[in-house]
């Protein structure tokens, strides 16, 4: 039986699915009810369905539709080892703490063709969310490290465009990722439990063997960021018949941010691309780069509602960094900018349904930061990065398995860092803690993935920048962690609900606290050593 808060909203969603759960006043066993969910027939989903307009706002001629999808899962079954009463459970979880989520996930019901909206059900919420537990536990019985969620892969690093700033620029000299190298390092991720593969690039439809792949591997979900450019009728209706596809386009604001960057037409080239995506029912969204330049424009609700009226279901904000060959730390936005973006980012969630990932000010949803743990980057060449934006390695995948390379040194060092601060909203080693990535990239001698990488470490303008960043933005961060999530101790996770994450990260807070000691106690004894020598002099 599944419990309620003091919340009356949901008390009718809660009595028509508990009334599922009994035998007669008899409650079922957990196996029973995994088994009896399973077994719902339409009348029965209907019941459960029709309680939730009053809260989502879904109209009646609706639910027909929704019944008709939601039982089409159901029948797919996959509900074993209690991953029914979590299903619900996240359900209810966001229904109490997170109401705009729910009508998300309608949004993804109503809006889908069958092929996306059944692919995004087996391959994420199944494969992704509710077999993390299974595939986590085993995963660390056998190698004492949990598996990653995603794999980040760039297939080619050919673009057919050029946009200014871009970090792949630097990589434009590499060759394609030969297809049976792909096909090994996606069979790998699929033993471990990886239902979810991000494509980068370059310009992953330029990869001559990219529809292979998503034909070949159909079991997993693929966010492909793209230029949007090569997105014609034909590729949309590709896109609608596989199902595993869902495009993230890269924008910079409007017309004039967009092509200013991205050069003359591409945004009426993506507006283009956006409307055969919409018309075949693809979920697809936007990877946003904000800087100094365009986060005023981003921060704000009309740009996230623009975007929603051109149909997309997500938007990613990967924060401008520093990284590559003489980085224009121009770019970068001011402290005050990033906490700014946090602020409309975390209000916009609450009142519209559209699922948004700030990269750099959502740490307290993933306790902390993901590289070399929960995700992994691979270039075209088969260099093996911690994260996208660290462009240093150690191991390539041409010679070692994902499991290997996960254990080695560079990758333990920094989870064993992992989380940096316990403030969660200072969750990046490059530009929250930029100390971590020099102390770790030394001690574990990583070379940087092209020359000029280990300027974001070594270059003393970089570093200087960094520190006076990473110093001002805390005093800001310290301040909202403290103000508006209790020092995590009060925190809405998508697809969950709202957790002290004190308790639901527990292991990775306490590890945060001992490591922020340490740090703290090895400053202060830098310190005193320098105050003497300066006395002794």
């Amino acid at each position: 039986m599944l419990n309620s808060k003091s919340c009356s909203v949901v008390e009718p969603f809660l009595q028509a699915f508990n009334q599922l759960l009994t035998m007669g006043n008899v409650p079922l066993t957990l196996k029973q009810q995994n088994r009896r969910f399973e077994m719902l027939t339409k009348n029965e989903i209907k019941n459960v369905v029709s309680t939730l307009p009053v809260l989502c706002d879904l109209e009646s001629d609706k639910i027909d539709l929704v019944v008709e999808r939601v039982t089409k899962f159901l029948e797919e079954g996959g509900f074993d080892n209690g991953k029914g009463e979590s299903f619900i459970g996240g359900v209810i979880g966001n229904l109490q703490d997170n109401p705009v989520f729910v009508r998300w996930c309608l949004r993804l019901i109503l809006e889908l063709s069958p092929k996306p909206a059944e692919s995004f059900y087996r391959n994420i919420i199944l494969g992704t969310v509710l077999d993390r537990n299974y595939y986590c536990e085993k995963f660390k019985k056998e190698h004492g490290i949990e598996p990653p969620v995603t794999i980040v892969i760039n297939p080619t690093m050919r673009c057919n465009i050029k946009c200014r700033g871009c970090y792949a620029f630097n990589y434009r000299d590499r060759k394609d990722m030969d297809y049976e190298l792909l096909k090994r390092v996606l069979q790998e991720a699929r033993e471990m439990g990886v239902r979810l593969i991000t494509l980068s690039g370059g310009e992953p439809l330029l990869y001559k063997d990219v529809f292979r792949m998503f034909e070949e591997f159909n079991d997993m979900n693929f966010l492909m960021y793209t230029n949007g450019t090569l997105i014609d009728r034909k590729t949309a209706e590709k896109f609608a018949s596989l199902g595993n596809v869902m495009p993230g386009i890269s924008v910079e604001g409007y017309e004039k941010e967009t092509d200013d960057r991205r050069g003359r037409g591409i945004f009426s080239k993506i507006i283009e691309a956006m409307s055969v995506l919409r018309e075949n029912g693809v979920l697809f969204g936007i990877s946003c780069t904000p800087t100094s330049r365009n986060s005023d424009i981003m921060a704000t609700d009309e740009f996230f509602d623009f975007w929603m009226e051109q149909g997309i279901l997500f938007a990613w904000l990967f924060t401008y960094l520093p990284v590559g060959r003489d980085p224009d730390l121009s770019l970068v936005c001011t402290p005050e900018q990033r906490n700014r973006l946090r602020q409309v980012c975390h209000q916009y969630r609450s009142k519209k349904p559209l699922f948004i990932g700030d990269f750099w000010n959502d740490g307290g949803c993933v306790g902390g930061c993901l590289s070399a743990s929960r995700y992994l980057y691979i270039t075209s060449d088969g260099l093996v990065q911690p994260c996208t934006f660290v462009h240093f390695y150690t191991h390539s995948i041409k010679e070692h398995s994902l499991i290997e390379i996960l254990k080695s040194p560079f990758f333990n060092a920094i989870r064993e860092a992992q989380p940096y601060n316990p403030n969660l909203l200072l969750p990046c080693k490059i530009i929250d803690n930029p100390s971590v990535l020099r102390n770790i990239v030394k001690e574990c001698g990583a070379k940087p993935s092209y020359e000029g990488a280990e300027h974001i470490i070594e270059d003393p303008r970089v570093v200087a920048f960094l520190d006076r960043y990473s110093s001002e933005f805390k005093k800001l961060a310290d301040r909202a962690w403290e103000e508006e999530y209790s020092k995590g101790h009060s925190f809405v996770i998508p697809f969950i609900g709202r957790r002290d994450l004190w308790k639901f990260y527990g292991d990775r807070m306490s590890r945060a606290e001992k490591n922020y000691r340490n740090e703290k106690h090895q400053r202060k004894q830098v310190k005193s050593e320098v105050q003497k020598r300066e006395l002794h002099e």
